[in-house]
Parts: C-alpha cells; structure tokens; sequence
C-alpha cells in the first residue's frame, strides 16, 4: 500500500456512538486494503489512549492484542451501545417537536436518526414520520396546509413544508431589501417631545414639556389618551398619571441626607412634593421607642436622613438639663435655604440591650424627632419585634371589624329578608304520592346526617301527613357528604305554575360590566336554600325519606319555578348597585 487513504479520529462517545464509529473503521479498512492478521493493530491504535484503557479492562485476563478483531467489537458495541429500551425509544419520538429556530430539514433528520431504534416495519414508518412532523410543526400555516392535502405521505409532506418555508424566508429578505422603512433589528434613537415651543403652537422636538396627556415623549395631537376618559377625574383628554387634580393634594415630607458634592460639610433638608395618594399612612410610619439619657423618646425611623435629629421645643420638654454644643454642619433646604442647627447634644442612647453615645442634631423647626442613618449604623434593630407588632395591629383591626359585623360572618345558612318564594300550581292539578325509593346502603348513613342538619337548621320540618310526596335523590359531594334532592319532576314539576323571568345571557352580564373599575364577587352560600317559602307553599315540596316525611321551609332545588324566582329576587336586591 503505497499511502494511506483517509483518517479516522480517536473514539468519542460524545460525538458520534460505536455503532456508527465502526462503520466508518470498516470504511477505512476497504480504502487501505487492511488484512485480516492487521485489523486488531490497526483497530487499537485508532481507537485514542481512553478507548483503548477501556477495553484492557474490559477483556481482563487477557490483553486486547490477544482478543479476536470480531471480539474486540462485540464488546465494545456491549458496552458503549447497549440494547435501546422499544417503549422509550418510540416515547422520545413521538414528543419530539420542532425546537425554536430548528429547520425544517433539520427536524427531519432529527426525526429519522430517533426512529432507528423504534423497530417499526418500513410501511408503518413512513406514516409514523408524516405524522410526526405534521404534529410537531412549529408554523401553524403550514401545518394547515399539510393537513389540507388529501393524499399526504412522508415525502410529499417534506417537500412543501421545506418549500414554504423557504418561500417564506425568501418573501421577507425581498421585503426588507425593497421597504425603506424596514426596521428590522435595526436601532433608533428615541428623540424626547419638550412640548410646544415659539408661537406658532407647532410641535417643536426643543425646548418646552413633554406630553401633557400621558407625560410621554410624543405629540400630544397624536396620543392615545386624548379621547380618552380620566380614571380620577373622569375628564377626557388625558391619563390619570397626567391627571392635574392630583397636585391639588400634595403635602410636604421631610429626608435630610448629606451634600457629597459641596465643599462645606452641609446637610440638605430636602423637602418634597409628594402625591397624598402614593404616601403611606400614618399607622404605617416605623416608630422606634429608644431610652435617650434615661428617658423614652419616640423617634421615627428615616432612612433617608443622613443624621438624627430633634425640635428644639421637644430637645427642652425632654432634656431640659442636657448643654448642646455648637455645630459644625449646615443644614440646608432644597430651594437653598440655609438653616444653622442650634446645637448639638451628645446623648446616651439604649435600645434593648445596645447602648451607645451618640450625636443628636437640634433643630429650631417644628417636627417630628428623626431616626437617622447615623443612629442606624450604631444600633441594630430588631426587625422582627417590629414586624411583629405591626401584624399584631392588622390582627387586632381585623378582629374589630368581624366583631363588629358578626352576623355576616356567622357559620349558618342566612335568610333573605322581605321576600318569600310562593309555588303555584294550576287549577285542575291533583295532589301526587310517591312512596320512598331506596337508598344505597352506603350513602344511609350520610342521608340520614345531612337530613339531621337540615332540620337542625331549620330548612326542614318533619310532618307526618302530606298529600303531596316527593322521592329523594342522593347527590355526592366531592367532600365526601351528600346532598339530598327531591325528583320533582315525578310529582310537582309537571302541574306547576312556572314563573316567566328572563335568566340573564353570559354576554348581557359582561356588557354590564363594561366599563367598570372594582369588581366584587359574591358567593351566595346554598343560594335557593337562603329564601324562605310562604307557610300555604310548603306542602308542595314534601319529601318522602325511610325516616319519613320532610317539608321544606326554604326555596328548593330541583324546583322548576326556583331560578326564575331567585334571580327576579337578586335583582331586586341588587337594583341600586346595577344602576
């Protein structure tokens, strides 16, 4: 052999399996016309040092150079190609779909590399990758087209989703090309609207305020919100976070923080305009009780105040004995007004078991004592206690509210007020006796308690004579209880009066809704079983049980008259929250 044809890669599981690698050996041996005495040499120098390292161990007694060429693969092909599992091969299939940004030829290869070890006849298999790469298609009009063809195989269906896929690809490289207005992964810089400048009232990119509508960087002729209605103040022309009602409620916070920038040593008392909406209420405001020179002093906690500081008004009332001493710090506002403190006090500070002496800056301002960020680096709080106590507060405000509306929260079926359900039958109808059906052996027990609550709570009443007579209908609950039922539609429902009251359609109660801001959700517990029943009424929905005869006291289920009287009832009830 005069050179050597071709070149075979060391083994590597992690790009190719053995099975394919072997394929390519037996390749290489053909070109080079390799003997037979020469293959095993041949074969474990190509293999690389981890493969061969493998095989030492794996043919133990023995060296490789003493084990047969088919020997060698036979157990490589044991040992790095075990026998697939059918089931999860054909499961790995079917899920495949195609990946985002995957070709279309690429996912048919995919597909046909996970059907080799599905073991599928050749007829079966050309149905199974259809199928597959129909169902799997990430582009849905072309997955409408393949299922629109009559006569679809394997290679027809190849053929076009790759066709309209490239036409697709090709349509928009042809659009991009002809639009000079494309702007695909293309980058813009966004220029902001300063308002209208000189006086022509023509929207000028310089100079003046942006949009007074929505506070966007665009014209105001041309924003959405100029037809539209304010959620504040219910005017047109402009959003609620533009709204100018809200500057109408602003109040002044305090936030010191120290001037980095100024050559002094100044300490800025920032005052801001804040919206009374957005703030926090006062029972939400951290107060912190520290002991101050063996005195308690509440302080609030101000994380945006570079130093602690008093009133001089309180600094006297607490601290009448304590001597300030002059400061070095100027304290200054945002307009730029300077203000001198009075003095500061150098303070014994002890908060739970910490003590430190620390600075306290007096200030002649009226105000509330701040709990700054200097104290703050000093002190550890104990954030817990003070979580706590505030969960305390929303428990307490909320067991004061369900005390004070104890007969909403009550655990009982509620009764509506002033209005009786009254079931009417027709002149010539005949009072009907059914005698009680058996109940299941199982549900006995759980009948017999839920007719035990029913007239505990006073939904039913035993009788012992009735003309009328209605079997029950055990339903199971998904709790596990039952719910008796009556089959009126054996005795009362056929000769019965009913009501003609229009049950509103799902797309009258979203119309209704249109247009609101809150939304309320009421679940009616029981619902007919809350409405009573007039006393000449009750006869008609008797029960017959084993344990006897009931008669319903409230509107019952199953009823035919039931839903037309309950909903005239709710909306009378609910008329002055409807208009």
């Amino acid at each position: 052999m005069a050179g050597k044809i071709g070149r075979v890669e060391p083994f590597d599981s992690a790009v190719e399996s053995w099975d394919s690698y072997h394929e390519r050996l037996e390749q290489y041996f053909i070109c080079n016309e390799v003997k037979s005495e020469k293959k095993v040499p041949v074969l474990l120098t190509l293999i690389g040092g981890n493969t061969y390292s493998l095989l030492r161990g794996l043919t133990r007694p023995k060296k490789p150079s003493e084990v047969s060429y088919g020997d060698l693969v036979a157990t490589l092909r044991k040992h790095l190609c075990p026998k697939p599992l059918v089931i999860a091969e054909r499961f790995r299939f079917h899920k495949r779909e195609q990946a985002e940004g995957e070709t279309i030829l690429d996912y048919v290869a995919a597909l046909r590399k996970l059907s080799e070890h599905c073991l599928l006849d050749e007829a079966i298999l050309d149905d199974m990758l259809r199928d597959r790469l129909v169902c799997g298609l990430r582009n849905e009009h072309i997955q409408k087209k393949l299922l629109s063809e009559a006569e679809l195989t394997f290679t027809s269906a190849t053929d076009i989703a790759v066709a309209m896929e490239t036409a697709a690809r090709d349509a928009t490289e042809l659009q991009s090309k002809h639009s000079p207005s494309a702007s695909v992964h293309k980058l813009h810089t966004k220029k902001k609207f300063h308002g209208y400048g000189g006086t022509s009232g023509k929207y000028t990119p310089k100079g003046g305020k942006s949009c007074f509508r929505c506070n966007g960087d665009h014209n105001p002729q041309s924003c959405y919100y100029r037809d539209k209605e304010c959620f504040k103040c219910h005017k047109k022309g402009h959003s609620k976070h533009a709204c100018r009602s809200q500057k109408k409620n602003k109040m002044s916070v305090h936030m010191i923080n120290q001037n980095d920038s100024s050559d002094s040593n100044e300490i800025y008392i920032k005052t801001l305009e804040m919206d009374i909406n957005s703030m926090r209420r006062s029972d939400d405001v951290i107060r912190i009780t520290p002991i101050v020179n063996s005195v308690s002093l509440e302080m609030e906690l101000d994380t945006g105040a570079a130093v602690s500081v008093i009133p001089e008004k309180i600094f006297k009332e607490k601290f009448p004995n304590v001597k300030m001493k002059p400061s070095d710090i100027l304290l200054k506002t945002y307009t730029g007004e300077r203000i001198k403190p009075a003095g500061v006090a150098e303070v014994s500070v002890r908060y739970q078991d910490q003590r430190k002496d620390l600075n306290l800056y007096v200030v002649k301002k009226a105000g509330v004592t701040l709990f700054g960020r200097d104290w703050l680096k000093q002190i550890t709080l104990n954030w817990p206690e003070i979580k706590a106590l505030g969960t305390c507060k929303a428990e307490k405000n909320l067991k004061t509210v369900l005390d004070k509306h104890s007969s909403v929260f009550k655990d009982d079926w509620g009764t509506l007020k002033g209005i009786k359900a009254k079931l009417t039958v027709k002149p010539d109808a005949k009072p009907k006796f059914v005698k009680a059906r058996q109940v299941p052996y199982a549900l006995k027990p759980k009948v017999e308690v839920e007719l035990g609550k029913l007239v505990k709570d006073g939904v039913l009443e035993k009788c012992n004579f009735s003309e009328w007579a209605t079997p029950i209908v055990p339903v199971s609950k998904k709790d596990g209880s039952v719910r008796v039922c009556g089959d009126f539609k054996v005795t009362l429902n056929p000769v019965l009066e009913v009501d003609q009251y229009p049950l509103p359609r799902i797309e009258d109660i979203f119309a209704a809704l249109s247009g609101g801001q809150q939304f309320s959700i009421v679940d009616l517990k029981h619902a007919y079983l809350q409405m009573e029943v007039e006393e000449d009424s009750r006869p008609l929905p008797t029960i017959n049980t084993e344990k006897g005869l009931y008669r319903y006291n409230r509107l019952v289920y199953g009823v035919a008259s039931a839903p037309a009287i309950w909903q005239r009832s709710m909306d009378m009830v609910f008329k002055d929250f409807l208009e």
